[in-house]
């Protein structure tokens, strides 16, 4: 479909309750995702898997799509962020396979070792974490969003945010005090920089 002009309607009658409409949507928007992280990406099936993925959250976030002024600026902002997500990953498992070449057999093995444990206990820990709390925790380290974008989509102050977050960390630290050695080598892994806001 290429009559951009329909959109608004097809968009209105979906949210309202016409799910047959998500896929001239989806015909609509599909292509232009791709199109536009294959600028970053520069591989074709990794931009279609991107964008699927982004396509997916639409269909699983229509109750809060519906409260949205501009869908198109939310739509390629979740795109943006998902091709950013996936780069961070990618040079992230870059930079460990590079660690791992240079570094000895039975530090490797101690290594890989002690980060499965971690990666376990931080999946507890976040688990034990109140739901609102879990996810804007889970935006912002594993996603990369900044405060203002979580608080626009979770529909809540950037200060609450703010709160979230501190709370999440200081929890964190308490529980998983016993790798505090092994925190910093896969800090990188676990919980990526905070996005300025």
């Amino acid at each position: 479909m290429e009559d951009s002009t329909l959109i608004p309607i097809l968009l209105h009658d979906w949210l309202a309750g016409n799910d047959l409409n998500f896929k001239p949507l989806f015909e609509y928007y599909f292509p232009r995702l791709k199109r536009y992280t294959m600028s970053y990406t520069d591989d074709p099936v990794i931009s279609e898997e991107l964008a699927m993925n982004v396509m997916l959250k639409v269909w699983q976030q229509k109750t809060r799509i519906a409260t949205l002024n501009d869908f198109n600026s939310y739509l390629f902002t979740m795109m943006r962020h998902e091709t950013v997500s996936m780069l961070r990953r990618k040079k992230t498992m870059m930079t460990l396979s590079a660690r791992e070449e240079e570094a000895p057999a039975t530090e490797n093995i101690t290594e890989t070792v002690s980060y499965r444990e971690l990666l376990v206990r931080y999946r507890e820990c976040l688990d034990k974490l109140p739901p609102r709390r879990r996810e804007a925790f889970i935006l912002n380290r594993e996603r990369g969003m900044s405060y203002a974008e979580i608080a626009a989509m979770l529909n809540v102050s950037i200060f609450t945010v703010q709160n979230h977050i501190a709370a999440s960390l200081k929890f964190m630290r308490r529980e998983l005090h016993d790798y505090a050695d092994f925190l910093m080598l896969t800090a990188v892994m676990l919980m990526p920089m905070l996005t300025e806001y």
